[in-house]
């Protein structure tokens, strides 16, 4: 359930939180640079937090069962908690930016190596199928594999050529 609603989350969260950082800059007296600085920051962080969910997205488990795993769970809920700390603008808001920027980078990461792995995984699986079902048509045993099979074919002993 927890993973379905952050599966849910992650768009609305991409524009919504964004919007509370300027909401809350405002309202906690930022100055005028600051806001203008905060701007710039929140189109940053809702154009990377749009790329993340969609490298979340594109993992086809995650299409399938329409939840996020677990690692995405918890990289998003310290990424919206920091996000959402940050808005009430305090003395630690440089501490609580630099490691929001670390959160969405680490976040990226996750999901580049969590589609590449799925995406591996999925590839060997349909290879190795397509392998059954070829050995099963044409009555042959499966071809040898890179994964330290190999055939050894000897040859007989040289012969002398003949003498003339």
């Amino acid at each position: 359930m927890v993973r379905r609603a952050f599966y849910y989350w992650q768009f609305p969260a991409a524009v919504i939180l964004p919007t509370w950082l300027l909401i809350g800059w405002a309202i906690f007296a930022a100055s005028g640079w600051e806001l203008l600085g905060i701007i710039f920051f929140a189109g940053m962080l809702t154009v990377g937090m749009l790329v993340t969910a969609g490298l979340i997205l594109a993992r086809k488990g995650v299409r399938e069962q329409r939840a996020v795993s677990w690692i995405d769970v918890g990289l998003l809920a310290v990424l919206h908690g920091l996000i959402i700390a940050n808005g009430f603008y305090t003395s630690a808001t440089g501490l609580l930016s630099v490691l929001a920027v670390v959160a969405l980078i680490a976040l990226f990461w996750s999901g580049i190596i969590q589609l590449v792995l799925e995406t591996r995984r999925r590839v060997r699986q349909a290879f190795a199928s397509y392998e059954e079902q070829a050995s099963r048509l044409t009555g042959r045993p499966r071809s040898p594999r890179a994964d330290g099979e190999y055939i050894v074919i000897e040859t007989s002993q040289p012969q002398a050529p003949p003498r003339v």
